[in-house]
């Protein structure tokens, strides 16, 4: 399926949310959503490669935008409607380089009245990635559900539960008995939130994040050959990016992050970003480290 019917999907799905949403009375449209951010990241192991030998380094510059409008249906609850427009660069590895072309639908509800009451938050998200090795190209669906509250005026807390499907092509054959559908993928994540205020216009926020289910990997093909003695590998093909394979696996695993935000104005604010991701299959583990700064602008 090309690019431009991948798009015309995502607007369908979105128009439908929105006959649904216009449907509904007594509410009302309020404020627009309109996000805009460019981010610079260092990646230390962009293949998640398990072997030392064999992890590649890499910087990406990354502009993500979100459009949409909020809909108010009563005094507790209100709906939402988004467009996502991102595209990313790699430095090193260009072949990797994508656009990304989605919708997202959110309801949030408040029980009660007041800041201190907690809220509870749902979303859908449908979109294309598009990457320029096309093998890489997929259809992702994100659903989640996040409930949080904030404790006093200085600390809020959440937690969510979301499920991601991805949808790619099969790429060419390597291992007969085994697919080669390595990015038709899904998971489950569980997280929990943090945000405190350190005082005016400075922010600091912390997660915990435990991922089950499908992820991939790229290494040579001398350490593919080690994976396939002690993994139990569910699909493999040929990686030109890379210069070997990427294969797809089962696993679990641990993410860390951190962040420090200082508002610049109303508007926006300058973000330092850090992740640590800890994973793991049957035998080998799978790491990674991330940095980046970005640039927020809300309207």
């Amino acid at each position: 399926m090309g690019v431009l019917m991948k798009t015309l999907i995502v607007a369908v799905t979105s128009c439908l949310l929105l006959s649904t949403i216009v449907g509904a009375e007594k509410g009302e449209w309020v404020e627009w959503l309109a996000d805009t951010q460019l981010s610079y990241a260092d990646i230390e192991n962009l293949n998640l490669s398990a072997f030392d030998d064999d992890s590649h380094q890499d910087q990406t510059l990354v502009l993500d935008t979100v459009i949409g409008r909020f809909y108010q249906l009563d005094g507790f609850s209100r709906m939402h409607i988004a467009f996502e427009f991102e595209a990313q660069k790699h430095q090193e590895f260009d072949q990797m380089d994508d656009i990304y072309l989605g919708s997202n639908f959110g309801f949030r509800y408040k029980f009660g009245l007041g800041f201190y009451q907690p809220y509870l938050q749902l979303n859908a998200n449908y979109g294309h990635k598009e990457v320029d090795y096309d093998i890489n190209s997929k259809d992702i669906f994100y659903t989640s559900i996040e409930l949080g509250q904030h404790i006093n005026n200085r600390l809020s807390l959440a937690a969510s539960i979301d499920f991601t499907s991805t949808d790619g092509e099969s790429g060419p054959n390597v291992v007969s008995e085994l697919s080669s559908d390595v990015f038709s993928q899904s998971f489950f994540k569980a997280s929990f939130f943090a945000d405190y205020i350190l005082a005016q216009d400075w922010l600091l926020s912390a997660s915990y994040a435990r991922r089950e289910g499908d992820f991939h990997s790229a290494c040579n093909t001398v350490n593919v050959a080690k994976v396939l003695e002690v993994e139990e590998v569910k699909a493999i093909t040929k990686d030109k990016i890379f210069v070997g394979c990427v294969y797809k696996l089962d696993g679990s695993s641990n993410i860390f992050s951190a962040s420090l935000s200082y508002s610049l104005t109303r508007h926006s604010a300058i973000n330092l970003f850090i992740e640590r991701y800890q994973g793991h299959a049957d035998v080998l583990k799978y790491q990674n480290t991330s940095y980046s700064i970005s640039y927020n602008y809300r309207y």
